[in-house]
């Protein structure tokens, strides 16, 4: 009796010690919480703040149309710039005017005797072409000449600051992650293709909404409306199968990540509303493989440009979405190749 009695003391000591154990690991959840959420603003702050509050051109690349030695004059455009621009040396103003519009370069100089001309097209993005004529001005105060402006390609007055292109990705970007892990709260008992065939009806669906508000309802993005909803589509499909694959494979940590990776790194590397050569130098390379600049790219350059310099956007986002497949297909290979021995993460 007395060893029973023992006995039942002690597992009351054990339960209460397993109690108190549980009470200071619930009281640590909160203090947990506060920690991660405060590493993700200090991200958040770091990433937007660090890469925009203080825009300067690095490498722009502009047409300057010449008659003389167009080696010296490119030469002495980099000495004065300072490494701002990356001078494209032209003899035909024409073609120096059709190379802004098919978006090789940011700008066109025209120098001359009786003043230089600045042609720029606005619809690249308002705060770029402000500081591309504030450095202009510069050039051309320092040679004792009047700078005279020309806007080929003005903004519209529904998109004034050309931000429109960004907000219609970050748009998309946020649901098509909340897609994803939506879809795997709600059926995780989905295989892979199946899964992957509903990622592709939502982003579809997602994308024709997207474009709906943004060509319709606000008129911020007008004069290609099908084609804003491809855009919306393909991108949405990108974020959300790689979110999914993430997802699928190691878990919630997976859509933490991609979330991370293509909202508070992916918009800032990538420029935002100014591009990736208004950015710090690494920064921005980060951002031209990210779906963020691509998206941004090939919205502003398909709905004002009438489709140019889309390719290499494009291309990203295949990259991407092409690893978003692989991500959904690998588990279920690994299930068929492991069997009865496989997780139960992979089994779903």
């Amino acid at each position: 009796m007395a060893e029973r009695d023992t006995g039942t003391g002690t597992r009351a000591e054990t339960g209460g010690g397993a109690g108190g154990s549980h009470g200071a690991h619930d009281r640590r959840r909160p203090i947990a919480v506060i920690v991660v959420t405060t590493l993700i603003g200090m991200l958040f702050a770091w990433s937007f703040l660090g890469a925009l509050h203080r825009p300067e051109p690095r490498d722009v690349p502009v047409a300057v149309v010449v008659q003389g030695d167009a080696a010296a004059v490119a030469k002495a455009m980099r000495q004065r710039t300072e490494g701002a621009f990356e001078p494209k040396t032209y003899r035909d103003e024409g073609a120096a005017r059709q190379a802004l519009l098919e978006r090789e370069v940011d700008a066109v100089f025209v120098p001359g005797p009786g003043g230089n001309r600045l042609l720029i097209a606005s619809a690249s993005g308002r705060m770029s072409s402000s500081i591309l004529t504030q450095g202009f001005q510069a050039v051309s105060q320092a040679g004792g000449r009047r700078l005279t402006v020309e806007d080929l390609r003005p903004l519209p007055r529904d998109d004034g600051n050309g931000i429109s292109s960004m907000f219609f990705v970050i748009t998309l970007t946020i649901p098509a992650i909340a897609l994803a892990i939506l879809l795997a709260v709600a059926a995780p008992w989905l295989p892979a293709w199946p899964r992957l065939a509903a990622v592709t009806a939502g982003a579809v669906v997602l994308g024709g909404a997207n474009a709906w508000v943004a060509a319709g309802l606000t008129g911020s993005l007008t004069g290609a409306p099908w084609e804003l909803w491809g855009i919306g589509a393909v991108l949405a499909f990108v974020i959300s199968s790689v979110t999914a694959g993430a997802l699928r494979l190691i878990g919630p940590p997976g859509a933490a990540l991609t979330a991370l990776l293509f909202v508070p790194i992916g918009v800032p590397a990538g420029g935002g509303p100014i591009g990736p050569h208004f950015v710090p130098e690494w920064y921005g390379a980060i951002g031209q493989l990210l779906p963020a600049a691509a998206g941004i790219d090939i919205t502003r350059n398909t709905v004002y440009f009438d489709g140019n310099a889309v390719g290499g956007p494009y291309l990203v986002l295949a990259v991407w979405g092409l690893l978003g497949i692989v991500l959904l297909a690998v588990p279920a290979a690994r299930r068929r190749g492991l069997g009865a021995a496989a997780s139960p993460a992979l089994s779903h």
